[in-house]
């Protein structure tokens, strides 16, 4: 399943439970207002019908998670790994009373299903039981009973976030998970929570970022990152060799006759035996032929790889 890059030779059609994900259920009349001055995106740009990708910052300006954000009938949902959904409602939550907004972990309520392959939007609009919207490139798909979200193309990938509990799948999370790494989109689990300003995550690049909305928790450090050119380390994809790890580890760069660290894994898959496939933040400056190892581990040698967006998109 994982020995081919799902980017390079599409699958056909490949369904995984995400099990891992929760959802965050904000409802009310000043539910837009109050995630405008939580999240690093612009909700003002938020319809019935595209996603945003978003941050979500403490008053550092350091990232508790990231984010799929999207309409579903009278509430907005937030989507993430369980780990950042946690971390992210204990701070609506702390906000959210001076707000007539109703902020709850709606995980139970809502089973969060990753479709991708050439076949998969003939079957998921079988499924839904209606074409799916292709007018935009964040299109999302409303149904009665949940929401579709169009995350890629090459291959063509869904998330869909559904009331029912029934959807087949037939591959695990490391699916989901290698997509997601070729994608070049981090995914903050524990371990890596409130460690980096959004640029390091390449947040910008995604288009998750709004630098002309106005104020937001954590937007100084942000801007400042921005205009003053502070930053110093960003998003890398890596491929080789290497043991499991997890997100967290520290990877350390060749220097000479030397080893000395480098950064932090963000998200790893092991694509088959001692193969990775991961994103770390690294140095920004750092050269595209650079060794890397799993700290400490002589027979690891990860390599840089091509990301899918310019890291100067904003």
């Amino acid at each position: 399943m994982l020995d081919t890059e799902f980017t390079k030779a599409q699958p056909e059609y490949v369904t995984v439970s995400l099990t891992d994900y929760g959802v965050i259920r904000l409802t009310g009349p000043q539910t837009d207002e109050f995630l405008q001055g939580q999240l690093t995106c612009d909700i003002k740009q938020l319809t019935d019908r595209n996603w945003l990708y978003a941050a979500h910052c403490d008053n550092k300006g350091k990232a508790m998670s990231t984010l799929f954000v999207t309409r579903f009938a009278d509430s907005v949902l937030l989507l993430s790994h369980k780990d950042a959904i946690a971390a992210s409602l204990a701070q609506l939550q702390k906000f959210g009373v001076f707000s007539k907004t109703d902020i709850v972990d709606a995980s139970e309520q809502l089973s969060l299903y990753g479709v991708f392959g050439t076949a998969a939007p003939a079957r998921l609009a079988e499924w839904l039981e209606q074409p799916l919207n292709v007018d935009e490139s964040q299109a999302v798909t409303k149904v009665a009973d949940g929401v579709t979200l169009t995350l890629g193309s090459h291959p063509d990938q869904y998330l869909l976030i559904t009331e029912r509990d029934n959807f087949p799948t037939n591959a695990p999370m490391d699916a989901w998970n290698a997509l997601e790494i070729e994608r070049g989109r981090p995914t903050l689990i524990s371990g890596t929570l409130l460690e980096y300003v959004p640029q390091m995550l390449n947040v910008q690049a995604l288009h998750g970022i709004s630098f002309t909305k106005g104020c937001y928790i954590g937007q100084e450090t942000i801007a400042r990152m921005k205009y003053l050119g502070k930053q110093k380390r960003a998003l890398f994809r890596l491929v080789g060799q290497g043991p499991s790890v997890n997100a967290g580890a520290t990877l350390e760069q060749q220097l000479g006759d030397n080893w000395r660290r480098a950064g932090t894994v963000i998200n790893a898959v092991s694509r088959a035996d001692n193969q990775l496939d991961l994103l770390a933040v690294l140095p920004s400056d750092i050269e595209a032929d650079t060794k890397l190892r799993v700290k400490d581990d002589d027979a690891s040698l990860l390599e840089i790889y091509p990301l899918p967006y310019n890291l100067d998109e904003s």
